[in-house]
Parts: C-alpha cells; structure tokens; sequence
C-alpha cells in the first residue's frame, strides 16, 4: 500500500549543521516534508536508566533525508529528532520512516 495518501500533513525539516559555543544545535534552512503528525506522550527507558518523554511522532516518506538532532517544527511548535526508525515492506525495501519527536528547548 502506498503511503502517500496518508502523508496529509506537512512538517517544517531543518537540518542539524553543527553545535553552537553552548552546544545547541545549529540548522540551516527550512525543507518542507509531506507527513502524518501525531502528538503522543510516551516515556522512553534509556540503556543508562533516565527515563525521557517522546512528544510527537512523524511519518515520513523513505526517500526524507533525516537525522538525529534535525529540528522538525508543525503547527508552530518545535521538536528535535531523537529516533529514526524504518518501516520496511514485503520485498525489503524501506517503506517510510517513523521519528520520535521530543520538545525543542530554545538556549
């Protein structure tokens, strides 16, 4: 089944260009991305034992170009990649790409 039909969202994807002197993320330029949004809370264990919350997560096409520490901004609020996960399909190949949103924090 394609997925583009259900992509009827669209996602602001700014990609991570390096850190700052405070170690924030610095992006470039706005890319727009077909999506299917979902705000969802959702406490995620961490292998050291802290626990965070995943905020959001985001359906995009396979071909997206994404990775971790991007900024993704829908409906005005801002969020930071934290997973990329692949859907892959019957015959191996990537069907989409899911991603936990967490919240953005401004420095």
């Amino acid at each position: 089944m394609a997925i583009n039909g259900l992509l009827n969202q669209t996602i602001s994807l700014y990609t991570k260009s390096g850190y700052n002197a405070y170690g924030r993320e610095n992006v470039g330029a706005a890319t727009s991305v077909k999506s299917r949004f979902q705000k969802q809370a959702k406490q995620k264990l961490l292998p050291n034992g802290s626990v965070i919350m995943i905020e959001a997560i985001a359906y995009v096409p396979s071909d997206t170009t994404v990775a971790i520490d991007d900024k993704v901004t829908y409906s005005s609020v801002d969020y930071k990649v934290y997973g990329i996960y692949t859907a892959v399909e019957g015959t191996g190949n990537t069907h989409h790409l899911k991603l936990e949103l967490v919240k953005w924090k401004a420095t």
